[in-house]
């Protein structure tokens, strides 16, 4: 299968002036790091990061939506090391971990005002925050959260680069008393013991301090990543030498804690997904193995099972795993490594993006008790990453999906097999992101989001369809990259449509003929299985391509549209009668065998031939011995018949054409009445049977 490419569908949308010269004075001056990250909470917007600078856009337009430049309690000014989306009652905002000379502070940014709300001291240098929940109180108590957390006003998780691991406070309850970054408050611890808390909170908070519960206690090992996971209520914690646990926020104890298959390289990213339509009580967890900062030599996928004791339904439709059985590592993958052998020696590489798609069936058209769990649709992830080998001048940016339908039917592989690459791989697909990096450098790439709604295989409309037609290399979908200085959308194509696409492309410039016989010739060629199935997904796609035409295309091209939709079905009857006629096989595969070939052409060939020799032979030259029926039917449609199967190797352009799909290409022929057409098929058809 050939490579894949993102396709580029914007220009750069540029930030303002001022945001790009807001981020560009701290990286020029301090030698700050710039970050940035689209939410993935909230659609339509992105943030970026340098220095004490924060500056947040329109994913959509890069239009600046919020700006703030952090100060701090001393006179060198903090620099922004982790930001996370958080929503509460009547606001949504940031929450952002500052690092300071001594210790670091958490900060909630309202996005409304573009003013700090919420200011806390944090103990050591803060390396992840994580929000669990809204606001809770004495009036919410959210029931799965242990007790002694029940009466505070939002929790998040906060991790530190010595091995703190706290549960926070936030307060977003009263946001009346609002706290500036450089005046934070300080931190109470509370014990597990959930009698008085309530009224212990009331006290701390009237002196202006926040509660706090500490899970783990200093290790001495950076924790590197944080993820709650809402459908378990778990906290995943991953660590700087790539181990893994998991803590239960209903009982607050750890359930599971391993060591990754990657080695002592840092967990970057974690991500929960839930697979399609599983019957066992199992889910998974992504875990992303990288050295960010220094970009490390790999970057390593690793695929975590998690068996549950049981799955309650919700409300909401979706379900609440309990009870943890096992973690179990399933599968693991190296981008930089086996994936790419052709690689040189040298390659850096960093992780862009890890994002779990999950797309749920409508709960309007669910049938059955309101119990009924509900599982996805379609379940796939997505990553980005970015790989420089030394010498190449400029990296090379890759975005793959990997699809759990696809992964389980391939037997659940533990990883890419000794014959397998990513190019080929039935579970994985990867699309090149170069032509981002390449019309927008020297741009920094730094996020890409794929747009859930958008993700669709694009099949054909008939039933049952092709099984080739649902590998994760058929999707379509579009993207946004964010980059330094702005953003550019993407679009990306299977390799269907890709192929079908470029079919398209030239029938603008040959006609309507030149599509559908591209269609039959694609589904028909080596590169592609030979099957009936592929025939009617060509006509079925031409057929949806008319009806569900793409906005860019003018008025002048539904013109080769309808005709080829009068084409399409033309061909499609004619298809249907030879199966009928048992001319052709009904059979979608290549196990449907004849017990001999209906036309075989060069035994056709020298029946015809036999009787123009015999003909000539009786004329003696005094007229032409061209004067078979079928020959005088045939000359009658022009030169365009002669050129037709003129085309295919053996093809002498008289009849009959050197295989049965140039026979019926005839169809193809536009301004031929089809009687024309169907006297010379079954003229020939009747005429060679006998000796056949």
């Amino acid at each position: 299968m050939r490579d894949l490419a993102a396709q580029v569908t914007s220009s750069l949308l540029q930030f303002p002036e001022v945001t790009i010269q807001a981020l560009g004075e701290d990286e020029l001056t301090r030698g700050s790091v710039l970050r940035g990250r689209f939410s993935r909470g909230r659609d339509g917007l992105a943030w970026l990061a340098c220095g004490p600078q924060l500056e947040v856009v329109s994913a959509v337009t890069g239009e600046r939506l919020s700006a703030h430049r952090f100060s701090g309690a001393r006179e060198q000014p903090p620099t922004i090391r982790v930001v996370k989306e958080v929503s509460w009652q009547t606001g949504t905002g940031l929450l952002v971990g500052l690092r300071e000379a001594e210790g670091s502070v958490l900060c909630l940014y309202d996005l409304g005002t573009s003013s700090v709300v919420t200011a806390v001291v944090l103990p050591g240098r803060v390396t992840a925050v994580e929000p669990i929940t809204n606001p809770g109180g004495a009036s919410a108590r959210p029931w799965h959260l242990h007790r002694a957390l029940q009466g505070f006003g939002g929790v998040a998780a906060v991790a530190t680069d010595v091995g703190h691991l706290l549960v926070v406070d936030l307060g977003l309850d009263d946001l009346s008393c609002s706290q500036r970054e450089n005046e934070p408050s300080g931190l109470t611890v509370v014990t597990r013991a959930a009698a008085g808390v309530s009224q212990g909170r009331a006290t701390v908070s009237r002196a202006g301090r926040h509660l706090y519960l500490q899970l783990q206690c200093p290790s001495g090992t950076a924790l590197s990543t944080l993820c709650y996971i809402s459908r378990s209520n778990q906290l995943a914690v991953g660590f700087s030498d790539g181990s893994l646990s998991l803590w239960n926020m209903k009982t607050l104890q750890r359930e599971h804690h391993c060591q990754l298959e990657g080695g002592r390289i840092p967990v970057c990213a974690v991500t929960f997904q839930e697979p399609e339509h599983d019957p066992r009580n199992c889910c998974y967890l992504w875990a992303v193995q990288s050295t960010q900062e220094s970009e490390g030599d790999a970057v390593s996928l690793h695929l975590l099972q998690l068996a549950f004791a049981d799955r309650r339904p919700l409300a909401s439709g979706q379900v609440m795993y309990e009870g943890l059985a096992s973690c179990v590592e399933k599968y693991s993958l190296d981008l930089t490594g086996g994936a790419f052998p052709l690689r040189g020696q040298g390659s850096k590489a960093k992780l862009l993006s890890c994002q779990a798609v999950e797309i749920f069936p409508n709960c309007i058209d669910r049938e059955g008790s309101v119990d009924e769990v509900i599982s996805p649709d379609i379940s796939v992830s997505v990553f980005s990453w970015q790989v420089n080998t030394r010498g190449q001048g400029k990296p090379s940016t890759y975005l793959g999906v990997f699809d759990f339908d696809c992964w389980y039917e391939a037997q659940m592989p533990g990883s890419l097999r000794p014959e397998e690459s990513l190019q080929d791989c039935p579970y994985f697909a990867l699309w090149s992101l170069d032509a981002v990096t390449s019309t927008t450098a020297p741009n920094l790439l730094l996020d890409v989001v794929v747009q859930e709604r958008t993700l669709s295989w694009r099949v054909p409309p008939s039933y049952p369809q092709p099984e080739l037609c649902f590998h994760p290399s058929t999707y379509n979908f579009d993207g946004t990259c964010l980059l330094s200085s702005g953003v550019v959308h993407v679009t990306c194509s299977g390799f269907q449509e890709e192929q079908l696409d470029a079919v398209l492309s030239a029938a603008a410039q040959t006609g309507s003929v030149g599509l559908l016989t591209g269609c039959i010739k694609l589904w028909t060629s080596k590169e592609q299985p030979s099957s009936a199935a592929n025939l009617q997904f060509a006509l079925d796609w031409t057929w949806s391509r008319v009806i569900y035409t793409k906005d860019e295309f003018e008025q002048i091209y539904l013109t080769h549209k309808l005709a080829v939709t009068s084409l399409a079905a033309v061909y499609a009857r004619v298809v249907l009668w030879f199966c009928g006629s048992r001319l052709l096989p009904e059979g979608s595969g290549d196990e449907m065998r004849f017990s001999r070939p209906f036309y075989n052409y060069p035994l056709i060939r020298s029946y015809y031939a036999g009787h123009r020799q015999q003909l000539e032979h009786l004329s003696r030259g005094k007229r032409d011995s061209d004067c078979l029926m079928i020959d005088g039917m045939v000359s009658q449609l022009g030169d365009r018949v002669e050129k037709l199967w003129q085309r295919e190797e053996g093809g002498t352009g008289k009849y009959p054409p050197p295989s049965l799909q140039a026979l019926l290409e005839l169809y193809l022929l536009e301004g031929v009445e089809e009687s024309h057409k169907h006297a010379i098929v079954s003229l020939g058809v009747i005429s060679v049977t006998p000796p056949v």
